[in-house]
């Protein structure tokens, strides 16, 4: 099942506003990653945030597998 975006884009906004991570599995390797959500990008066509290495990334929503939601630390 394909995740819904009104979620993800809702835990997205509390992620930002709290400086919390989020979880999410990513087509194709279907790996598991935390990012650091910093924003929107195009007209909600996915966000940007940084790994954990520092680099800033862009995440397409068509390209997420599973969400698992803001990260608990």
């Amino acid at each position: 099942m394909k995740p819904d975006i009104s979620v993800m884009t809702l835990d997205i906004i509390e992620a930002i506003k709290s400086q919390e991570s989020v979880l999410l599995n990513k087509r194709p390797s279907n790996s598991q990653i935390k990012l650091l959500p910093k924003g929107f990008y195009g007209d909600f066509d996915g966000f940007r945030a940084y790994n954990f290495k520092g680099k800033e990334v862009n995440v397409s929503f068509n390209e997420i597998s599973s969400w698992s939601g803001i990260s608990k630390r």
